[in-house]
């Protein structure tokens, strides 16, 4: 059940073994999700879909929900996709919502279905409220960006395969079957949104997730209807209480929903909560007894047999515009202090999904940070452009004025900037500035060469405002033209390098500080970073596709993006590697993560059986016993994953795991932990070899050309030594047979010689590997070089001059094969 889940989860937190973190929060984070259950009995009911679905073809749906279907029978997907139409039609998204739906036969057997969202978010661009967590199929609709990535579903979905289903879409179910469309509708529905974080464990209610006082969009809603509050306003409910678990159980509870109020004659809408907490059903489903045989059926937490509802009614769809599907923005640069007190211009822009009332746009402002001075201006769109003004003029002797923005639509929702104002507030102060401007950036980790122009992002604020920013770089030391950023938005400043791609090539290394100027009498500045430190990156080329492909890592490579990870020796072992850092960081902050990665710029033309093979040490944090790769106490962990899009989106091509996937790393990751950092290092002793099949996840198939990455992730706290791989080989049993190179293509020159000689190797019809030794009279190896992945010609240059003259014999070999041997005289 839901919430119990959710309760245990938070308090084993703080009671963890101590070779686990105490503490854990996600920026993602995961809850069970409500169910449906079957009533057992027969309620008729025949509700027709919305007139929005009715008056709409499918080339008109504003929204695109993706669904992945798992073991349905034809009838079955057909009725899903009936029902995914309907809500197609219904809401409005520029994001595509995917959803993964498993035709089960493991529920329980009164449940119909279960659906949830795949993770919530908040935070991001245009969050409607601050610290509040926002279905991610909602996060993306607002923030108009993919949030959780392409390979990842919005919502996650089971249907049982042992009911008796109607798949009829004419809404003539009979009294012996259940409507497999309307139990459609209600699960999308919560996978949408209409779900949260309340739980009731033992004597105590609450809200969270990992951290109480987490709440949803939906959970904002909730209040008692005997006491009239919010069920989050901690001045009246403390969370976690036996007083919060009573009102969740007090069979009163209400959304406080203004647009499913205006839909319900004035009334907030009553939810489903029984004396006794109903884990996957209580809160987030309307009250049966309200509501049931009405047009707002649909989101009742139990359906009955021959029970056809396909329209979530006024009154859910009201909901669903509160909880985030219809918003009001507001849109100004809020005015910056003053030098010298003059009027303040407000000039505000609104996008709502309903019609803004004119009458409720104001700006309210204080000259004592809103103790008892308060007064406002009422905003008027004076040129009928859709920009609403006012302006301010402060009062002789005025230090500063505290203010905000407050907008209202005709379904009686009012907004405010900020959003929790007056208990945030904007604020404009007067008097000399010597503040410097704030300068945040994160460094560029490398460019790759893909046509695109090499960019910069940057945010700088300042209280006054920004007057320049502008950056200056080097390419390989040498000084390049500086250039200025334009202000995109906000606080957010943007650019393109003066170098032209073509001048760039692959290892180039790029230097570069930023710099801002206010708009102050004094000129304050701030360069990023501080002092004559400067950010750095290389330039990357992605090389020709190959079949097969294989690397030591004993020798220096250019095969991989070196920025999180590098190629060398380290402590403890006896050659090089492919090392991540060593130790890898935490962020030590909630809801922030971190990722590491290289990539082979070299893509792989995928086979029929194809694999991959590497040895490597693993020493992340494990997560909890049991635990596997995606469950919430699956912490830390290393993947590796495939991009046939170039590096825009990856999908794993084995699922990730951690130091808890063999015994000795998970014993040495746990010798050693001061404040949760795993002080153990790796060592060549704990290698072990992995091999991949590259087709069996079902990311790629034959003949696909892709990029492979290694990426080691790190969540908010507790971390370790790393990642080490080695004796890479990808698909080298699915090369060709390569030609041995002719001993006339190779030219060995000049013989005798003096301090150097030359080899120049033609002909080299296909990528493959060359190695050049030289042996002095006696049999010792003076020189060797290995050239991998070599097409085309070879020249090379070798320098003897720290030997003695004699005789010395030249050994050429191509994959392992030699091919010439030949002596030389040195003077």
């Amino acid at each position: 059940m839901m919430n119990k889940v959710v309760f245990i989860l938070i308090f084993s937190a703080v009671v963890l073994s101590a070779s686990a973190q105490q503490k854990k929060y996600k920026q993602g984070v995961k809850v069970p999700c409500p169910v449906c259950y079957a009533s057992g009995k027969v309620e008729r009911a025949q509700i027709p879909p919305p007139k929005d679905f009715l008056l709409k073809s499918g080339e008109n749906a504003t929204a695109d929900i993706q669904v992945d279907y798992i073991g349905f029978t034809p009838e079955a997907k057909n009725a899903f996709a009936y029902a995914v139409s309907i809500w197609e039609s219904i809401i409005a998204s520029e994001m595509p919502i995917r959803m993964k739906a498993v035709w089960s036969g493991s529920l329980d057997d009164n449940v119909l279905g279960s659906c949830g969202p795949e993770t919530y978010y908040s935070n991001f661009k245009d969050a409607p409220f601050k610290d509040r967590y926002y279905p991610v199929a909602i996060a993306e609709k607002i923030a108009k960006q993919e949030l959780n990535g392409a390979s990842r579903y919005d919502m996650e979905a089971n249907f049982s395969k042992n009911i008796d289903w109607y798949y009829g879409t004419d809404l003539n179910c009979p009294d012996t079957l259940y409507d497999f469309v309307s139990v459609v509708l209600h699960e999308i529905g919560h996978g949408l949104g209409f779900t949260g974080f309340f739980f009731v464990d033992d004597n105590v209610g609450g809200y969270g997730f990992f951290e109480y006082g987490d709440a949803t969009s939906f959970d904002l809603l909730v209040e008692n209807g005997l006491s009239g509050r919010q069920l989050v306003d901690t001045s009246f409910y403390e969370n976690v209480t036996n007083e919060l678990k009573r009102a969740l159980e007090s069979f009163s509870l209400f959304a406080n929903s203004p647009i499913a109020a205006k839909k319900n004659n004035g009334a907030n809408p009553r939810l489903y909560a029984p004396y006794s907490f109903d884990g996957g059903s209580s809160v987030y489903h309307l009250n049966d007894a309200t509501y049931d045989n009405s047009d707002n059926a649909l989101m009742t937490h139990a359906v009955g047999k021959a029970e056809a509802i396909h329209d979530p009614g006024p009154i859910t769809r009201g909901i669903m515009d509160d909880i985030g599907w219809r918003n009001i923005f507001i849109r100004f640069d809020p005015p910056k202090d003053m030098e010298v007190m003059g009027p303040i211009q407000y000039d505000i822009s609104v996008e709502s999904d309903y019609r803004i009332d004119e009458e409720t746009l104001y700006v309210i402002y204080s000259t004592d940070g809103f103790i008892s001075n308060i007064d406002s201006l009422a905003l008027v769109d004076l040129e009928d452009n859709g920009i609403y003004q006012a302006t301010l003029n402060p009062a002789p002797g005025t230090d500063s004025i505290s203010y905000y923005v407050q907008v209202g639509d005709v379904m009686g929702r009012v907004k405010t900037s900020p959003a929790l104002a007056p208990k945030e507030i904007h604020s404009i102060t007067f008097g000399p500035d010597n503040e410097d401007p704030v300068l945040e950036h994160a460094p560029i980790p490398y460019f790759l060469l893909m046509g695109q122009p090499m960019s910069i992002k940057v945010d700088a604020s300042d209280n006054l405002g920004i007057d320049t920013v502008y950056v200056t770089y080097s390419i390989n030391g040498v000084p390049q033209t500086p250039f200025g950023l334009t202000n995109e938005y906000s606080d957010t400043y943007s650019g393109d390098f003066t170098v032209s791609n073509e001048n760039l090539k692959d290892g180039d290394e790029i230097t570069y500080a930023i710099f801002a100027i206010d708009a102050s009498s004094a000129k304050n500045n701030t360069r990023l970073p501080s002092g004559k430190n400067t950010f750095s990156y290389k330039v990357e080329s992605i090389f020709d596709p190959v079949v097969s492909y294989t690397n030591d890592f004993n020798q220096s490579t250019a095969d991989f993006v070196i920025s999180d990870f590098d190629v060398y020796t380290a402590t403890g072992f006896e050659n090089g590697a492919l090392h991540s850092i060593h130790p890898y960081l935490s962020p030590g902050e909630d809801n922030v993560d971190i990722d590491y990665f290289t990539f082979l710029k070299r893509p792989i033309i995928l086979k029929e059986s194809g694999t991959m093979t590497y040895d490597e040490v693993v020493l992340v944090e494990p997560g909890e016993l049991l635990s596997k790769y995606g469950d919430d106490e699956f912490w830390d962990y290393v993947i590796v994953e495939g991009s046939k899009t170039f590096g825009e989106s990856w999908l794993p091509l084995y699922d990730g795991y951690d130091s808890g996937s063999k015994i000795a790393w998970r014993s040495k990751y746990n010798e050693n932990i001061v404040d949760q950092v795993s002080l153990s290092e790796g060592s060549s002793d704990l290698f072990f070899n992995r091999e991949i099949d590259l087709l069996n996840n079902g990311n790629f198939a034959a003949g696909d050309t892709i990029l492979i990455r290694f990426r080691l992730y790190s969540d908010p706290y507790a971390s370790g030594w790393g990642w080490a791989i080695d004796n890479l080989i990808i698909q080298q049993g699915l090369a060709a047979e390569t030609k041995v190179l002719d001993r006339g293509e190779i030219m060995v020159y000049p013989n005798p010689f003096n301090s150097s000689f030359a080899i120049d190797i033609s002909g080299i019809e296909r990528l493959v590997d060359i190695q050049i030794e030289v042996f002095d009279l006696f049999g010792r190896k003076v020189y060797e070089v290995v050239k991998q992945d070599v097409f085309g010609e070879l020249k090379e240059n070798i320098d003897l001059s720290d030997q003695t003259g004699g005789m010395f014999l030249v050994k050429v070999s191509e994959n392992g094969k030699t091919v010439l041997t030949k002596k030389l005289i040195k003077n």
